[in-house]
């Protein structure tokens, strides 16, 4: 069995946080109960906690290409870095979270 192609998923996820944000901007949907918040930080942190692992699985990828140079060098400390910093905002997010009641 041939393994997929993961970026189909990445590109649905993505998609659907760009329709929530043009859909709020436009007021088709807005924030408007503390319950919708708290729901919304429970799965953005669900979201980053995904994309942090995500980007490990990226770096871990890229790196194992034959290729070789500081270019793949630089990727892979790239993704490291959005992956470090990913992981920050699932920090925040969490502490957000417990701020909310």
């Amino acid at each position: 069995m041939t393994a997929q192609n993961p970026s189909m998923h990445v590109r649905v996820a993505a998609d659907a946080l760009e329709r929530l944000v043009r859909d709020v901007q436009a007021g088709r949907a807005e924030w408007s109960h503390p319950q919708f918040v708290r729901q919304g930080v429970d799965d953005l942190t669900r979201l980053h906690t995904a994309a942090a692992t995500v980007l490990q699985q990226l770096a871990a990828a890229h790196g194992q290409l034959n290729r070789s140079g500081p270019p793949t060098d630089h990727t892979v400390t790239a993704l490291n870095q959005a992956g470090q910093y990913t992981t920050t905002a699932v920090t925040q997010l969490r502490q957000a979270r417990r701020t909310l009641h």
